[in-house]
């Protein structure tokens, strides 16, 4: 983006328009970990937009939030963005400054706060990408068949 760029026009066309799904390069030479990885390598405003009318950031929360404090100013607060319906589809909060990667503290941990919705009904969740799926870890085993005991005849 250069100074003479409509940074509220470049985001209001991010927000209203259609999904535009490929999958994408994290960098020129360095992809990210995981799906839900980005890779912030300046201080940039980072956006997440949610795809589908089934949901919506949860209004009047913090829309997104990092695990640790950072008191000097680091991110700055959330900011939500409204699609055609009203709907707060996307919200974006500014990087201030880049942690330098010898530090090897480069990543940042985010909980997304979001309203599942049917019909006039809502339920909020925390969706918190550091979560691990650990399969079928602590659920019921499958039941093994038990012989059949032989029929008696007579």
């Amino acid at each position: 983006m250069t100074s003479e760029d409509d940074f509220t026009k470049i985001v209001r066309d991010f927000v209203v328009a259609p999904p535009n799904i490929e999958p994408g390069l994290a960098g020129p030479t360095t992809p990210p970990p995981t799906p839900l990885d980005i890779v912030v390598r300046e201080p940039c405003c980072v956006i997440f937009k949610l795809i589908g009318d089934f949901w919506e950031y949860t209004p009047n929360s913090l829309y997104v939030s990092t695990k640790h404090e950072y008191p000097d100013g680091k991110y700055r607060r959330a900011f939500p963005l409204l699609d055609d319906a009203g709907r707060i589809t996307a919200v974006g909060f500014f990087v201030e400054y880049v942690t330098n990667p010898q530090h090897r503290k480069t990543c940042e941990g985010l909980n997304l706060y979001v309203d599942f919705l049917q019909g006039d009904m809502r339920m909020p969740t925390i969706i918190d990408p550091e979560v691990e799926n650990q399969g079928t870890h602590g659920s019921p085993k499958p039941q093994e068949p038990q012989p059949q005991e032989p029929k008696s005849e007579g």
